[in-house]
């Protein structure tokens, strides 16, 4: 939307600001959380806090660095009013909670979360800072709503000068001590969802939690239906209580049993895979777990042992009712990628990416903020743009 657009939508932008002004105990602070938010909501070309502060008319960006360190607020509260405004725009019968990660390449090493580790931002281990997001999709829509900053092994430990370091921060000394593993800030924000009744169908992520068996059997004893990647080699029960692996399985799959189907719309058109499912021992509530085999159509991957070129497979950990259908576990897996667009929209639109702040209360606050500014932006879109029609029909 450009800022005019958004300019004529001021009043309606008031009204969400005026529905959290009890979050706040000052007027100042208020007033500080409507200069950022029209200010991430405008076309400031970075929205660091200087660009933000220049846009909201403040001399210096003193005021909305105080607001996000210093002043008296908490940003869960405003996270779980994000999250039920969000929820209440883009509710429908196909709505899915996905949890990513997304990293921010950064300088130095005093920023709360920063070290040397992997980000699919940059596809490389890079010096970044990372975290973890609970995204809410539907065919309205899509959003963050809820946020974990992940701390690795650089902000972990028991010495003096890893305690100063972390105090020096505002990392909560619990937070110290050991490793939270992405997995398990997923299950946390889930945790919160979960204990609110937000309705969705499936849960999904890719193989980085799809592969921990710790919070599939967490979702598994909550019967939460789920469509998780998982790596090739993972291994999974069947139902005469023999074990395999997923590349096993796909091996013994008969060439029939593959449907092509699409999955989603992609840039290019429908996004056409073949598929074909697997049943694997049920769990103890009586769900049903199948494996999702997908296929590219065309060779398009370099196979590393002969050079040639092979179809890509991809391998789904479904747990699902009985007598859900492979359509629907294949639609599923299709809405996945709505998780990138939130992440797209987020640091295209509300500068989450652009904060510049060090500190852990300040990252929470900061990323809260954008959050409600893009929530914002999606209800707005689901209301002016129609929902597209969702589809898995077989093709010949």
């Amino acid at each position: 939307m450009s800022e005019a657009e958004i300019r004529a939508l001021d009043g309606e932008l008031e009204a969400l600001c005026a529905s959290v002004d009890d979050v706040f105990v000052r007027p100042a602070s208020r007033e500080n959380l409507r200069a950022m938010v029209r200010g991430l909501l405008s076309e400031v070309p970075r929205k660091n806090l200087w660009q933000l502060a220049e846009f909201a008319g403040h001399p210096n960006p003193d005021r909305l660095q105080g607001f996000l360190a210093k002043a008296a607020w908490d940003a869960d509260v405003l996270r779980d009013r994000v999250r039920d405004y969000a929820v209440a725009a883009l509710a429908a019968d196909d709505a899915v909670l996905i949890a990513d990660e997304t990293g921010d390449i950064k300088k130095g090493t005093k920023t709360a979360g920063v070290q040397r580790q992997y980000t699919g931002t940059a596809g490389r281990i890079e010096n970044a800072q990372v975290s973890v997001h609970l995204s809410y999709g539907s065919r309205q829509g899509r959003t963050l709503i809820d946020r974990e900053l992940y701390l690795g092994r650089a902000w972990a430990g028991t010495t003096a000068e890893h305690e100063r370091r972390c105090a020096e921060q505002g990392i909560p000394p619990a937070n110290t001590t050991t490793v939270a593993t992405k997995p398990e800030l997923a299950r946390r924000m889930l945790e919160r969802t979960l204990g609110v009744g937000v309705p969705f169908t499936y849960f999904l992520a890719d193989e980085a939690y799809g592969q921990c068996r710790a919070l599939r059997t967490w979702l598994e004893e909550r019967r939460v239906r789920y469509v998780l990647a998982v790596p090739k080699v993972e291994v999974l029960p069947l139902p005469d209580g023999r074990t395999r692996q997923a590349r096993e399985l796909y091996a013994v799959v008969p060439e029939e049993a593959f449907e092509r189907r699409s999955c989603a719309d992609g840039a290019k058109g429908p996004r056409e895979y073949d598929w074909a499912a697997v049943q694997l021992a049920h769990t103890a509530e009586d769900f049903e777990r199948h494996l999702l085999i997908r296929r590219s159509t065309v060779p398009n991957k370099k196979d590393k042992k002969t050079g040639e070129l092979v179809r890509e497979v991809a391998y789904f950990l479904c747990h699902t009712t009985p007598g859900t259908t492979q359509a629907e576990l294949v639609t599923a897996a299709g809405q996945r990628w709505m998780v990138e667009e939130a992440f797209q929209a987020a640091k295209g639109q509300v500068g989450l990416d652009e904060h510049e702040v060090r500190k852990w209360c300040s990252w929470y606050r900061n990323t809260t903020v954008c959050m409600l500014a893009m929530a914002f932006l999606t209800a707005i879109r689901s209301r002016h743009i129609p929902a597209p029609p969702t589809s898995s029909i077989p093709r010949a």
